[in-house]
């Protein structure tokens, strides 16, 4: 089965109508990229190279022994997100979680622009207090952002219409 951030909007526009809430958990194989990414840079880093961190000692090896518990917490989170699909992004009738942070319908004054290049989008969401951050939905949940942002305008107009009766 397909994760829900690989789907359609006309598939979160079902689910939101028939359960009530859409949850678009992380998604794995943009996980395995971007670590994999991070390791291929890491691997071509030369303060690992284990001969020079004996010869140099000192200051070189504080900075290797960094790097190697570095790389072992990355791969350690990694693991964790890979196996519970998590944080998680869930938009229900009552607003729009993402991780811990919920934003009511209420406290949301628009949807943003999609920004950034393709392989790293995201899309505001934009409270209604000027001084609140900005929360930003990435394509670590959802692949297609300029669709999600779309697609969570016409929730929002709709929420609102919903409302105001």
């Amino acid at each position: 089965m397909a994760v829900m951030g690989e789907e359609l909007p006309e598939v979160w526009a079902d689910e939101l109508r028939r359960t009530g809430r859409v949850v678009f958990p992380v998604r794995r194989k943009r996980l395995v990229i971007q670590r994999a990414c991070f390791a291929a840079l890491f691997a071509v880093n030369p303060a690992l190279s284990f001969t020079e961190w004996i010869h140099a000692g000192g200051q070189r090896l504080a900075l290797g022994l960094f790097s190697v518990v570095l790389v072992l917490a990355v791969v350690g989170l990694s693991t964790w997100q890979f196996i519970i699909q998590r944080p998680t992004v869930t938009i229900d009738h009552d607003g729009i979680r993402t991780g811990r942070t919920f934003l009511p319908w209420t406290d949301i004054g628009s949807i943003g622009i999609p920004t950034g290049p393709k392989f790293h989008m995201l899309d505001p969401i934009i409270p209604t207090n000027v001084w609140s951050k900005h929360h930003p939905l990435t394509q670590d949940n959802v692949r297609d952002i300029p669709a999600l942002a779309t697609w969570l305008t016409d929730v929002l107009r709709e929420q609102r219409r919903t409302a105001t009766t």
